[in-house]
């Protein structure tokens, strides 16, 4: 399962690159800084929405385990209330962005230019989150396939559109960076549309189909928490670019580098989270108990596996790498920082994947807010704080600020296998319990 997840993430983030790559080239540098502001404002608010609709999975795999076509469709139209709520929430504060960012210091002509980018991309969230419905509903049948299929098609037609949108064709006017932010808006929308088409469900009884609102409210108390989760990840490694700028050209590009390559390395841990996500909902549906010790064992042995097999690439290319993109001669001093940062991203990818496949299975017992206070403790309470400390205290630049990623990183997988291993022993703990263990030891 796990396989195709990774893929349709890669795939995706191919359609991201497409379009800075279409637009530096088109545009030039000013430009793509432009739709920066916009791009990744919306990243953060987009992986929040499609966190908490995230929180439909477990409870439609149940529905598909049980053969209900009627639970699925009222969980289907859950999951769309659900969008349309998070629409109402995002778009707007996407499509004001560009005023409500000025006195946060941006360069004022920097958000006009790429107004009109923001904007398409504040709309561009109302199919995208019905996209991501979708998506979770194939992942949580175990049918990412044909989702990676359709996402496969749509790549092309994202480029032939940026160009056709962003330079006019024929009667197509030229839209300039706007044009990038309707091309995606034009691909959401066709893929939605495709989605929607391929998702139906027939129901198995004539009777009306009644919207549960105290199912929906389920949803969202376990969805929540994985949005949150979400903008605790993304955002700690956005604030840590933020504060890598401060700290001068090279750093802020080995920064940069490293943190691209975290970006594709971290699609096989999220895959491997889906996976053990519906396989745990899977079993806890059938009430099987072998299979779920089953699913535990395999999940967290494959996030091993997986961590190490990130390590050992990222430190045999840590070289080659950094010096293929940064190069050497004057540049060799940035070339063999990034070489470093590109180490310790390794060990953190070590701790990150099994981290990640615990907290699927975890999600798929619909246990998501301990995982949610794990990683802002690891993040925002240990990692942040540590990093800069380790920057500008113990003068090891843009290194302590990883060095601190780490630390959190290793406490969250820490916390994360614990609270693994309790709900496996059907037992929770606490500080009086383990004073208990404590003295009784």
């Amino acid at each position: 399962m796990a396989t195709p997840i990774a893929a349709i993430a890669l795939v995706s983030m191919g359609m991201s690159v497409t379009d800075a790559a279409m637009v530096a080239r088109l545009f030039g540098a000013e430009a793509l800084a432009a739709v920066a502001v916009g791009s990744d404002l919306y990243s953060i608010l987009y992986y929040f929405g499609a966190g908490i609709l995230g929180g439909l999975a477990p409870f439609y795999t149940a529905a598909v385990v049980r053969a209900d076509a009627n639970a699925q469709v009222r969980l289907q139209r859950i999951g769309w209330v659900g969008a349309l709520l998070v629409a109402a929430l995002l778009v707007p504060i996407v499509w004001s962005a560009p005023d409500w960012l000025r006195p946060m210091g941006i360069d004022p002509a920097l958000l006009d230019h790429g107004r009109g980018y923001t904007q398409a991309m504040a709309v561009t969230l109302l199919p995208m989150l019905g996209v991501v419905l979708y998506r979770t509903m194939l992942t949580a049948a175990e049918r990412p396939r044909v989702f990676l299929c359709v996402t496969l098609v749509m790549l092309p037609l994202n480029a032939g559109f940026n160009y056709a949108l962003m330079v006019g064709v024929g009667p197509v006017p030229a839209l300039g960076v706007t044009g990038a932010g309707v091309s995606s808006f034009l691909v959401a929308s066709t893929i939605l549309v495709v989605m929607v088409v391929i998702g139906r469900v027939k129901t198995t009884k004539s009777e009306t189909i009644r919207f549960d609102w105290s199912e929906l409210f389920a949803v969202l108390r376990v969805g929540l928490p994985i949005g949150i989760t979400a903008v605790a990840e993304v955002g700690v490694y956005l604030g840590a670019t933020i504060y890598a700028a401060t700290l001068g050209a090279a750093e802020a590009a080995a920064h940069v580098l490293v943190l691209r390559v975290a970006g594709v390395a971290y699609a096989i841990p999220m895959a491997l989270l889906q996976a053990a996500m519906v396989r745990m909902a899977r079993a806890e549906t059938l009430g099987d108990q072998a299979l779920q010790h089953s699913v535990i064992r395999s999940s967290i042995w494959l996030g091993l596996a997986g961590g190490v097999l990130l390590f050992a690439c990222l430190a045999a290319g840590a070289d080659p790498l950094a010096t293929a993109f940064l190069g050497a001669g004057q540049f060799g001093a940035t070339a063999s920082l990034a070489a470093g940062l590109l180490l310790l991203l390794g060990v953190i990818e070590l701790f990150e994947s099994p981290c990640l496949a615990a907290a699927g299975i975890l999600r798929g017992r619909k246990d998501t807010r301990a995982p949610m206070l794990f990683t802002i403790a690891g993040n925002w309470v240990i990692g942040a704080p540590l990093g800069i400390y380790l920057c500008e205290v113990e003068q090891m630049g843009i290194t302590g600020v990883w060095t601190g990623l780490l630390f959190g990183m290793v406490l969250t997988t820490l916390l994360t296998l614990v609270r693994l291993a309790q709900s496996a022993a059907h037992t929770r703990w606490s500080l009086p319990r383990i004073y208990r263990a404590w003295r009784a030891a």
